[in-house]
């Protein structure tokens, strides 16, 4: 594997043109095999500091998530100061017209360790196939369990879940969308890559794996290389034996720019990838790259002249000048320059160097932290983490993972990988069988129990949590959120459906949740399907006529829970064909 220089469109052009991304859809990626053929060998990463690394994330994030959107968050905590102790909020969700409130426990944390398991676990339970793993698997699971989760991301993982990759949308705007996303999302989740790869002396094969990671959710070269400078300071740091100097880091990455500025090149001629990713930018997308390549050199330099004032540095206004506040707050680059600046910085004080961005108002807290911890804890290993820290969700399970990722490619599993995940016949599983054991796509498996603390905020907002315990020791919370009529009236039908309306109730919002009224029969144990009725009516109202995977487009359903779901509601009489030879479907008819 080769690097190319990022000093020229064209030279970023002719390595992008033989990246290995030829086609890599649900069925064909097979990734790289260069850090799966390595004998085995010794740890190649110390484990102290891949527990570290792992913890820190997940304790900057957890410390850092309260504080992200205030409006949204609730705490019984009167000192608003920055502390090390975890502490209970409530966080209000589901938008403007699904509002409902959760308690967040102390010490829970959010999508950016989340995203940091799932790259883990598909790097240490798949080998070479991880990447097939992480798009198949854990992306399309994500979706049920994601906490915080950013748009680009869920855009992505839902349409993996669809069947297909973010950039092969029919959709012309989606695919717009996806290489506009230059947004923290592949940066906050790498960090197991450089632990899994430390041992190797040429960052190429790191490189490459990062930018295949990076494309499955987002397009724009400021989320890809943001990521892959990330990753380089990170395995840096995981190899260094000694101590680090007073903004070593930065000196680094600026030093070994080309290492991580350039696309990694491969052994097969590029394909779908990048000619979606060429016509989506009119031929420029290595000028772009180029261009992204430099501001993130110039963010670095602007933290390293920060850092001159020495003890005197003032953190928010360095993380000021790096875009760490504001709209471009979440941008790939400008959140990299600001977790390496305090790394840099508080590299003798670990612990200020993830309080420091976990309250920083204004700032992408939760991520910006955990970033920071990810760094600081490939340099100091885990002895100094506070003892509030080594309690946070999953902590057992973070250590677990991490010696795992330790143990690099010789290590790795080579796990079968089933289907594709499909999220919605997961969540209708649990809404109709919740409180036993379920699987969860390849060998996961997870008890279910009833969720905790959810609290709908209004009476046609329906809320159903449900609370998994994986067998291998992940917590994962899954929440449903619907909204039943705001009254108990159904459109008129038919005179050959309303013959059978005497004959059944359904379930309407009322002040107790459930009130029988006439109407189509009801499951009683699947709000589910209710609540894709209702939804179904307002679309079909609003559109007229519509084919079945129109309906599933409309309503976000994997095209086999849509088709199920339709042929149950044309049997209930809450749709019907319309005509006897058309595909399409659409409300009957109003009784005259």
């Amino acid at each position: 594997m080769v690097l190319g220089t990022a000093g020229s469109g064209k030279t970023t052009l002719a390595i992008l043109r033989s990246l290995y991304l030829s086609d890599p859809s649900i069925e064909e990626a097979r990734p790289m095999p260069d850090s799966s053929e390595s004998p085995a060998r010794k740890p190649v990463a110390p484990l102290a500091k891949a527990e570290g690394a792992l913890l820190a994330l997940a304790a900057g994030d957890a410390l850092g998530w309260p504080q992200e959107i205030p409006r949204n968050t609730r705490s019984s905590r009167a000192d608003t100061r920055a502390h090390v102790e975890f502490e209970e909020w409530t966080r209000r969700g589901g938008g403007r017209f699904h509002p409902y409130e959760e308690v967040i426990r102390s010490g829970e944390y959010s999508d950016d360790t989340q995203l940091t398991l799932a790259v883990a676990r598909s790097r240490t339970n798949h080998g070479p196939s991880w990447w097939k793993a992480f798009t198949r698997t854990e992306l399309p699971l994500w979706i049920l369990y994601e906490r915080g989760g950013g748009g680009a991301t869920k855009r992505a993982a839902n349409a993996w879940a669809g069947g297909s990759p973010p950039w092969k949308s029919g959709k012309r705007e989606n695919v717009r969308r996806y290489f506009e996303a230059g947004g923290n999302g592949v940066a906050m989740r790498v960090l197991p890559h450089a632990l899994f790869l430390a041992e190797l002396d040429d960052p190429a094969t790191l490189m490459h794996d990062v930018v295949l990671d990076g494309t499955a959710t987002h397009g724009h070269p400021r989320a890809l290389v943001g990521a892959t400078a990330y990753a380089y300071a990170a395995w840096s740091l995981a190899r260094l034996s000694g101590t680090l100097r007073f903004g070593e880091l930065l000196d680094t990455l600026l030093d070994e720019a080309s290492a991580w500025s350039a696309f990694p090149s491969a052994t097969r001629n590029g394909g779908s990838w990048f000619e979606a990713a060429d016509n989506a930018t009119a031929m420029q997308y290595g000028r772009i790259w180029d261009q992204t390549a430099r501001e993130m050199r110039e963010l670095l330099e602007t933290a390293r002249k920060g850092l001159r004032a020495g003890a005197l540095a003032d953190d928010h206004s360095i993380l000021k000048d790096l875009g760490c506040f504001g709209r471009a707050k979440g941008a790939g680059t400008s959140s990299v320059a600001g977790a390496a600046y305090l790394a840099a910085r508080h590299a003798a004080q670990p612990v200020q160097g993830i309080l420091r961005p976990a309250f920083e108002k204004g700032a992408d807290t939760d991520t910006l932290a955990a970033m920071a911890g990810g760094l600081l804890g490939c340099l100091a290993g885990v002895d100094w983490l506070p003892q509030p820290w080594l309690q946070v969700q999953d902590s057992e399970y973070l250590r677990n993972i991490a010696s795992r990722v330790a143990q690099g490619p010789a290590g790795a599993s080579e796990r079968s990988i089933e289907p594709l995940v499909r999220p919605q016949s997961i969540l209708s599983d649990l809404a109709m069988n919740g409180n036993r054991e379920i699987g969860l796509g390849g060998t996961t498996r997870a008890v279910a129990a009833p969720g905790h603390n959810l609290k709908p905020l209004g009476k046609t907002v329906t809320v159903r949590a449900w609370r998994l315990e994986t067998t291998e020791g992940q917590t994962m919370y899954v929440t449903k959120v619907g909204r039943l009529p705001s009254d108990s009236r159904e459109p008129v039908r038919s005179e050959r459906h309303a013959r059978n309306d005497s004959q059944h109730i359904h379930r309407s919002a009322s002040d107790d949740g459930v009130t029988p009224t006439t109407g189509p029969a009801p499951d009683p144990r699947n709000v589910l399907y209710e609540a894709f009725c209702q939804q179904l009516r307002s679309l079909l109202k609003s559109a007229g006529e519509l084919k079945p995977t129109e309906v599933g487009e409309g309503l976000g359903l994997v095209r086999s829970q849509a088709t199920d779901w339709l042929k149950r509601a044309e049997q209930d009489g809450h749709v019907e064909r319309a005509s006897k030879r058309s595909t399409k479907i659409r409300l009957p008819p109003p009784l005259l």
